[in-house]
């Protein structure tokens, strides 16, 4: 036995006690009195007591020593369960996509979560426990308690989603909820199938991995879908598909427009190989566009064997176009098929909610509170800004090549005859200056979203540069990219999706793709909508909404990529071999031999014939 406490052992100095009083020994007392006859019981049970120089040989004094040494020796073991300082450890558990492959029986996660569960319940019962989730973003599931029965519900709850996870920022966020002078540790249940580098993560990180070497997996990797310039209803569409099995796989890949079956491809991938489909297809109307493999035999991760687009659009917008008569708007907003064009030369405030965008060129617009405004040449008049001199021909100097508005827009060349002199909007992103100040910028306030354009475009050669009716289609694009942007519809799982909702409804009611519906109050405008973390097509209305897809070769590659370490992979067997030492303790069997002594000292005790015979026997001994 290791004796951890040695406090407990000051206890020791009550034995003295007990030889102190074995040491006494009476003394009698002269007392005159009448008669001795009644005095010689009491005078033999009354004596006076005085310090004896040797210990009588009596087995009641080494009956006592040896319970109390007993009882000593077990207090040092139960104190030293009393004080043992409190372990603080953190349980991360991997949710990402690969682990709802079916490798493992029923899958991945199913055994984490009871290897993690037989993990908890071996702990002793003082650690502190806390769970991490690591998703797309990691969270704190349970901070620390030693309630296991409510963390052992709450990571019974945990499901896997159809995201590709950030293992770097869970394991920081583990590390950083360890109280500081504390022994910590954090334990990570995942199936390695991602880049990790072991040598940055601290030591108190381990991870217990859950994989098979022979996982079989395809999956589609990319889903491109662009229109073709010559028609707005034609689509060019790119599959990917990859093989992450260690062995040549088969299978069958299908693409569906709504219920149609218009494409169909019997095809095989070495190990590690990947092969490119390319498509063109037509969409009069909004629909679904699915494709879809089918592995031979079947893979182990069935949510990357499909994926959703929605192309074509199926709404038109009503732009107002408010000026006295302006040919380059006019016949560049008329050449999409997208767009109902309105024209008038004054508008009163009333009449703003009725379009989706309206263009005020050099007329001024009344009070703005909402809605898609664009301002060319003319100042809003509710926006509190001094308006100072015509500039004349103002210098470039910089703009936003990055920014939506101005992609693929060379400015280079352009000459400003004049242009307003005014200063920056409150907050607003500037996208064009010049020495005489701001020339575009971008401004938004609640449900306000406005382009500021500084110049006339009669006063400019803008209209006659190449790049003047891509800016429109940007312009376009930016107010609504719901109807111009083929790839808005599209996101993968885990991303925001922003809605721009044509009615102003108190509440707005989305519908997963597990038919599980998702109600927002108070809403903003626009929406930002991040509950995404489910593969398919989300709905709005009874209308398809968006699509959001795995698509991440880092996901579907179901090999481990971490090199696991001999003391990451025993963490389970260290940890259970480290706790059943603190708890085995000799405090049960001393107390029972204490017990068992204590019976035999209260019987000779109370039955002097049987301590006078062994008395006798034991004092023979010792002469």
């Amino acid at each position: 036995m290791t004796i951890l406490n040695p406090s407990a052992f000051y206890l020791l100095l009550l034995l003295g006690v007990i030889l102190f009083f074995y040491l006494l020994k009476g003394r009698p007392r002269k007392v005159i009195v009448s008669s001795t006859l009644f005095w010689r019981r009491i005078r033999q049970a009354l004596p006076v007591q005085r310090i004896r120089w040797r210990l009588p040989p009596e087995l009641l004094l080494f009956l006592q020593i040896a319970i109390l040494t007993l009882l000593i020796m077990a207090l040092s073991q139960f104190l030293l369960s009393r004080k043992e300082k409190k372990e603080f450890m953190v349980v991360v558990m991997d949710t990402t996509a690969s682990m709802q492959a079916t490798d493992l029986i029923p899958n991945r996660l199913a055994v984490a979560k009871k290897r993690a569960e037989e993990f908890i319940k071996e702990l002793p019962k003082n650690t502190q426990l806390a769970l991490v989730q690591a998703g797309k973003r990691p969270q704190l599931i349970a901070n620390f308690s030693d309630e296991r029965s409510y963390l052992l519900i709450r990571l019974k709850a945990l499901a896997a989603a159809d995201v590709r996870g950030n293992e770097t920022a869970a394991l920081e966020l583990a590390s950083s909820i360890l109280p500081t002078q504390t022994q910590g540790r954090v334990i990570f249940f995942t199936d390695g199938a991602f880049e990790l580098d072991l040598d940055s993560l601290p030591q108190t990180v381990e991870l217990v991995p859950l994989n098979k070497k022979n996982s079989r997996n395809l999956a589609i990797t990319s889903f491109e879908l662009r229109p073709r310039t010559e028609d707005s209803q034609k689509y060019e569409l790119l599959v990917k598909v990859a093989n992450f099995s260690l062995q040549k796989e088969r299978f069958s890949l299908r693409l569906w427009l709504g219920q149609n079956l218009i494409f169909e491809s019997e095809s095989a991938l070495s190990s590690q190989e990947e092969k490119k489909y390319i498509h063109n297809l037509e969409v009069k109307q909004k629909t679904i566009l699915k494709a879809e493999i089918y592995p031979y035999p079947q893979d182990d991760l069935a949510i990357d064997n499909t994926a959703y687009a929605l192309p074509g659009f199926s709404e038109r917008l009503n732009v107002l176009l408010v000026s006295r008569g302006n040919l380059f708007l006019k016949a560049t907003l008329e050449s999409y098929p997208q767009v109902n064009l309105h024209q008038k030369q004054t508008i009163l405030s009333e009449e703003l909610s009725g379009y989706d965008l309206i263009i005020f060129d050099n007329i001024v617009p009344p009070p703005l509170k909402r809605g898609n405004i664009v301002c060319l040449g003319v100042l809003p008049p509710n926006l509190s800004l001094e308006e100072q001199d015509l500039q004349p021909n103002p210098i470039l100097t910089e703009w936003q090549i990055d920014h939506p508005l101005l992609r693929f827009v060379n400015l280079k060349n352009m000459n400003v005859r004049q242009s307003l002199g005014i200063e920056i909007l409150p907050e607003a992103d500037i996208l064009l200056r010049s020495s005489a100040g701001p020339l575009i910028q971008v401004w938004q306030s609640g449900g306000l979203r406005l382009l500021f354009i500084g110049f006339d475009l009669y006063y400019s050669d803008f209209p006659l540069q190449i790049g003047f009716p891509i800016f429109i289609f940007n312009l376009l694009q930016w107010f609504h990219p719901q109807v111009f942007d083929p790839t808005y519809s599209q996101i993968q799982t885990g991303e925001e999706f922003v809605i721009f909702p044509k009615a102003q409804k108190e509440e707005i009611t989305i519908v997963n793709p597990h038919n599980e519906i998702i109600t927002i109050e108070d809403r903003k405008d626009p929406l930002i909508f991040s509950e995404t973390t489910i593969a398919g097509v989300y709905t709005l209305d009874g209308k398809s909404l968006f699509a959001a897809n795995l698509l991440s070769a880092r996901e579907s590659n179901l090999l481990s990529r971490v090199t696991f370490s001999a003391a990451s992979t025993g963490v389970n067997r260290q940890v259970k071999n480290e706790y059943s030492e603190s708890k085995l303790s000799l405090s049960p069997l001393l107390i029972l031999l204490s017990c068992l002594l204590l019976s035999i000292e209260w019987y000779l005790y109370h039955f002097p014939a049987a301590i006078g015979k062994k008395k006798s026997k034991f004092s023979k001994r010792t002469a």
